[in-house]
C-alpha cells in the first residue's frame, strides 16, 4: 500500500503539469503569437471583401455601355435584354451556347 501513494502523487503531478502546459500553449497561440484569432478574422474579412470586389469588377468588365446609354437608345436596350437577360420575342427560338 505504501507504493501506491507515490505513484498517485507522481501521476497527479504529471497530470497537473500536462494541464498547465496545455493551457499555456493554447493561451500563447490564441492570443499572444503572430497568428492570433483576431488576425485570422481580419484576414478572412479582407479576403471576403477582395472576392466581392473581384466579382463586381468581372461583372463591370462585361458591360460596355452605361445605364443611361442603354435607357436612351432602344436598339442598345434590346441588345442588352437579348444578350444579358436572355430575353426573346414570342415567335423566335434562342439557343444559348455554353463553353466548357
Amino acid at each position: 500500500m505504501e507504493e501506491k501513494e507515490p505513484r498517485k502523487n507522481r501521476f497527479r503531478f504529471f497530470a497537473v503539469l500536462y494541464g498547465i502546459t496545455t493551457v499555456l500553449f493554447l493561451v500563447y497561440f490564441l492570443f499572444l503569437s503572430n497568428n492570433t484569432l483576431k488576425t485570422h478574422r481580419e484576414l478572412n474579412r479582407k479576403i471576403d471583401n477582395l472576392e466581392n470586389k473581384i466579382t463586381h469588377t468581372k461583372n463591370q468588365v462585361g458591360n460596355v455601355h452605361t445605364f443611361d446609354e442603354i435607357n436612351s437608345d432602344s436598339v442598345l436596350l434590346e441588345q442588352y435584354a437579348r444578350e444579358q437577360l436572355n430575353m426573346h420575342k414570342e415567335n423566335e427560338d434562342v439557343f444559348i451556347l455554353v463553353h466548357e
